[in-house]
């Protein structure tokens, strides 16, 4: 479909609108201290957010309006202009109609699976025109044996119906069930994120009085969407009876509905062991029946070039087996068995025919089961073999190879669904090894990122003296701990520490050692605090006997380390803080680890979320404050700072340019909320992986500019107001540099945040780990665009591509291990 609005333009006013407020602010901030009455600029910026909120809801008011004023019914006929061209170009490819569709008969269904009469009371051979004619029923069911060509069966139809469409009809759209989770999720609720993801118009918003739902939703209540569903059979068996409730809730009498699947799964969801059987009410049904042997033997023989054509001469044996009850000849009565031939024996477009194997060794096979496994295998060594469109980049051993350890890995997977794609491989790389990889990159990345900017700093401000790349990282820890947890800010940790060792004197090895192991423990707790407040529903304590007792070491540990480096108390209130809080607090509802791709970024603003922000940052900057007293009270006012100033003015100031800084962390981390995208979407995958790269840096863009803002307004302030220093050091040659310093921590958030969320982070670790360990391609996404091009495996939502489940169980169950 073609966009109500150009999101491009859309996206590109809105950067163009920030990026000005954005710099106009910062430039009122540098310009205020030059000015006799600083805090009059301040007092003049906040009236200019308010107007700035008023003009910004005006333009997407306006964009709104735009993208809605169009009626349901010629929204529908735009639609059905995109699903047809849609499968056209599908059926084109897949050859549905070369030489020509595939002759497929059917009767009526069975009376106790279906109420009304068939299309036809002596069921048909015409195919889908019997079907349609004198009408096509509203609520049809479509039952078939596996490798009925069920699916191709419903492809056909909706192709059939749209071109019998008048406008202002019902539109028919096919969604494949497989998708669908009936205990979690509504049939409508879930037809509409189907139609908003693969139809990215039909997210906007109604027109008036609708304006609370979306296109979709309006098309849905309106009932111009035919739902074709496709494969109820591929539900998991203890959910079918689950499911059948509610399709018939979701489209009672009246409502249009075409439904594919198995007899015998739909028969157990119409009896099931516990509660009220349901049944929808009004459906006719037609069941596929096994092909015509001579249809089989024509249609072989006119895809070979025609009866005299030379390839079509090798199909001699075959055709006389077909006349017979032979193995050969019950296996070919399958729609899904003929078209593994016809790919493996006939020769293709642009293809010449002198290397095509023989189909004369079908005839010989000893069952039905053994002809199938044969033609499952043949197939893929069609695929793969030498063809002019086609790269041959891959040789078919080696594709064979990969592609038994894919079909290995879904057959074992965690979903159990039988479908590929790059997002679902994290689960062939050990658990550990993604986190323990990405707390390496943060802190070797905050280690020279913070050591830079620093080393800037000071020569911008005319400080001077060393950069103390020893003591630089610290915030990479926090930002692993929000990414991966406890191991993966430990693995950050360990990255920093050796870093930092390498830059440090040789005099003071030990104290750096044990004060970076130290800062480690402690840092490590502080971005779980952080995670668990900006990621939970709500937090809560804990029992003391479901305390994390990880921890509590982790605290106790970085206690000593403390006390080993500096050789007082210093540190260890702040250690035993983290430790005791990380333990004791726990939250609800703490996602897991991204597990598909990221369609776009989201804000998502609370008053509970700024409430939690704002708490880690009193709670992490009241630890600095009380290390500030105890060096107060232990070592005097003038000693040196270990943890925190001794002066406990200087300690409160440290403190709450510290809550700032963790405020804000926490803000963001609960702010920034990646939207993931319908795993059924049928999407060009490399496009998905580009745009989840993609926001994986818009994330990193916005939290920087956000925070780099925020907390340099924070350190403008607090030198306005009497600080004596910021960052740990002088405010001295100018203000910019404050900052150009909270990019630090906002930037490494942001990127935290990012790979937390995003799934491209996952599939570069599986990538590499599968060429290295199990000998895939090192263009995985190359190979498994191909393979899907090919035809060998199953895309997600490609619900098309029939042939793929069969395949990839056969490939699971041949090959070395």
């Amino acid at each position: 479909m073609s966009r109500v609005v150009p999101r491009s333009r859309v996206r590109r006013a809105g950067i163009v609108y920030l990026t000005l407020l954005t710099a106009g602010t910062l430039g009122a901030l540098l310009l205020a201290p030059r000015l006799d009455d600083p805090a009059t600029v301040l007092a003049a910026l906040l009236p200019t957010w308010g107007g700035a909120y008023l003009a910004w809801s005006s333009y997407r008011a306006e964009r709104t309006e735009a993208a809605a004023g169009q009626s349901p019914h010629d929204l529908a006929d735009r639609l059905a202009v995109a699903v047809r061209h849609e499968w056209e170009r599908e059926a084109e490819v897949r050859r549905l109609a070369d030489p020509y569709p595939l002759p497929v008969g059917w009767r009526d269904a069975d009376p106790d699976l279906a109420e009304a009469p068939g299309p036809d009371a002596h069921g048909g051979r015409g195919g889908v025109d019997g079907v349609l004619t004198g009408g096509a029923p509203t609520r049809l069911l479509v039952l078939g044996d596996p490798g009925a060509g069920k699916t191709l069966f419903l492809v056909r139809l909706l192709l059939a119906l749209i071109e019998r469409r008048r406008a202002g009809e019902p539109v028919p759209v096919l969604f494949p069930l497989a998708s669908w989770d009936p205990a979690a999720l509504d049939l409508r609720d879930w037809m509409e994120h189907r139609l908003v993801q693969d139809h990215a118009d039909l997210a906007g918003p109604a027109p008036e009085p609708h304006r609370r739902l979306t296109l979709a939703r309006l098309l849905l209540d309106r009932r111009l969407i035919l739902p074709v569903l496709d494969g109820f059979d591929e539900l998991p068996a203890d959910l079918a009876a689950t499911a059948l409730h509610r399709i018939a809730q979701a489209l009672p009498p009246g409502c249009g509905v075409v439904l594919s699947s198995r007899p015998a799964e739909y028969r157990a969801a119409l009896r099931p062991r516990t509660g009220v059987p349901a049944r929808l009410a009004g459906l006719a049904g037609i069941h596929l029946e096994p092909l015509d042997r001579a249809d089989v033997a024509a249609y072989l023989l006119h895809d070979a070039g025609g009866p005299h054509a030379p390839a079509a001469r090798r199909w001699a044996p075959v055709v006389r087996a077909l006349r017979t009850d032979t193995p050969v000849a019950r296996a070919l009565s399958s729609p899904l068995m003929v078209s593994l031939a016809r790919t493996a024996y006939n020769p293709r477009p642009d293809e010449g025919h002198a290397v095509l194997p023989d189909p004369a060794g079908l005839v010989w096979l000893r069952d039905r089961t053994a002809v199938e496994h044969h033609l499952l295998d043949a197939f893929l060594d069609a695929a793969y073999r030498p063809h002019p469109r086609r790269s041959d980049h891959w040789p078919t051993a080696r594709a064979r190879r990969a592609l038994v350890f894919l079909a290995r890995h879904l057959e074992r997977g965690l979903d159990g669904a039988a479908e590929v794609a790059w997002w679902k491989l994290r689960h062939t790389v050990p658990a550990v090894l993604p986190k323990a990889l990405a707390g390496v990159l943060l802190g070797v990345v905050a280690w020279l990122f913070e050591g830079t900017v620093m080393a800037l700093t000071q020569q911008f401000t005319g400080q001077g003296g060393p950069a103390d790349w020893e003591q630089r990282g610290g915030l990479g820890i926090v930002a692993a701990g929000i990414c991966g947890g406890l191991v993966c800010g430990l693995a950050a940790g360990a990255a920093i520490t050796l870093l930092c060792l390498l830059a440090a004197p040789p005099g003071s090895l030990a104290e750096v050692l044990f004060s970076r192991l130290a800062d480690t423990g402690a840092l490590a707790l502080v971005g779980l605090i952080i995670s668990g407040f900006a990621f939970g529903v709500r937090p809560r304590l804990r029992r003391p006997s479901c305390w994390d007792r990880r921890a509590l070491l982790t605290g106790a540990l970085a206690a000593l380390c403390y006390v080993a480096a500096f050789g007082n108390a210093c540190g260890i209130a702040g250690a035993l803080l983290y430790g005791v809080t990380a333990a004791a607090m726990g939250t609800d509802g703490v996602p897991a680890d991204a597990a598909r791709p990221v369609a776009r970024l989201r804000w998502h603003w609370s008053p509970a979320g700024v409430g939690r922000g704002l708490l880690v940052g009193t709670l992490l900057g009241a630890s600095i404050v009380l290390e500030g007293l105890v060096a107060y009270a232990l070592l005097g006012p003038g000693s040196a700072e270990n943890i925190a100033p001794a002066d406990p003015v200087a300690a409160c100031w440290a403190g709450a340019q510290l809550a700032a800084v963790f405020a804000v962390s926490c803000l963001l981390v609960h702010g920034l909320r990646a939207v993931p995208v319908d795993l059924a979407a049928s999407t060009d995958e490399r496009a998905l992986l580009a745009n989840d790269r993609r926001t994986l840096g818009v994330c990193v863009l916005t939290s920087a500019v956000v925070g780099a803002v925020v907390i340099g307004a924070q350190g403008w302030c607090a030198v306005l107001w009497g600080s004596t220093r910021v960052w740990g050091a002088q405010p001295t040659g100018g203000y910019l540099w404050m900052f150009f310093v909270g990019l630090i921590p906002a930037l490494l958030t942001g990127l935290a945040v990012g790979i937390r969320q995003s799934a491209w982070g996952h599939y570069a670790v599986a990538r590499c780990y599968l060429a290295l360990r199990r000998g895939l391609p090192y263009d995985l996404m190359g190979f498994l665009a191909d393979a899907h091009h090919r035809g060998v495996l199953r895309r997600v939502g490609a619900v098309h591509q029939f042939r793929h489940v069969a395949l990839q169980r056969r490939l699971a169950e041949s090959g070395p291990e």
